[in-house]
């Protein structure tokens, strides 16, 4: 259960420092005027927390992620064995009006025996979360993942949290190693989950855990950018 709480934690205590200090990678893709780009990610670092610039973590988290450069293009990777590593980056989107997420990840291991559904094997591989405001101090969240064991197209609720919804993009070894792009519809998730239109967007995280199958995760992640169609 702790990268659920540590996850809300970072948009309980991290937003307002986030919005502040926030820093927008410059893209070297051509965009329409109405694509948002989240993060595409630059050799940019924060000098406090070696961390991509605008990017935040837990202390115990920060040692696990590495902005790496493969043929001069910047991305972030994941890797930890028998942990759980997640960062987040605070952004406000009205995703009434521009409703597709797109991002690239490359998955190299998976947690073995991973499910999203069972407390004792609750890991992931890569998971994108997307958080909202929710009642009080809670958060509403969707998480796309893949999957070590979930079929894809699973759309589901965590065993830890209620209003963390998972929806699973991709399921088992197919295409590891391989740079896979994905885009979803958060407008139509978020309609299908809560049953109503959602607020403007609190921020946006990444995770890869291995905590409590006590296996390894690691994956890479880039290219983050919200599109109106």
């Amino acid at each position: 259960m702790r990268h659920v709480v540590f996850l809300i934690a970072v948009y309980v205590f991290n937003v307002q420092y986030a919005a502040a200090n926030e820093i927008i990678s410059p893209s070297n893709i051509v965009h329409d005027t109405t694509d948002i780009i989240i993060d595409t990610f630059t050799s940019c670092l924060d000098a406090r927390t070696l961390l991509p610039c605008g990017w935040h973590a837990d202390r115990h988290d920060a040692t696990k992620f590495f902005l790496e450069n493969e043929k001069g293009n910047y991305f972030v990777k994941i890797q930890t064995l028998g942990g759980t590593a997640a960062i987040g980056k605070s952004f406000e989107i009205d995703f009434q009006t521009t409703p597709f997420l797109a991002w690239r990840w490359r998955a190299h291991c998976l947690p073995l025996g991973g499910n999203e559904t069972i407390k004792k094997k609750n890991d992931s591989g890569a998971s994108v979360y997307v958080f909202f405001p929710g009642p009080l101090m809670l958060k509403k969240i969707i998480k796309y993942v893949w999957s070590s064991t979930l079929p894809l197209g699973t759309k589901t609720v965590s065993p830890y949290y209620v209003n963390l919804k998972i929806v699973v993009l991709r399921s088992g070894n197919n295409g590891l190693g391989e740079w896979l792009n994905e885009r979803v519809n958060v407008l139509d998730d978020y309609k299908y989950f809560y049953g109503t239109v959602p607020q403007k967007s609190l921020g946006i995280a990444i995770l890869s855990d291995g905590d409590n199958t006590n296996s390894k995760a690691e994956a890479d992640y880039d290219d983050f950018i919200v599109y109106k169609n």
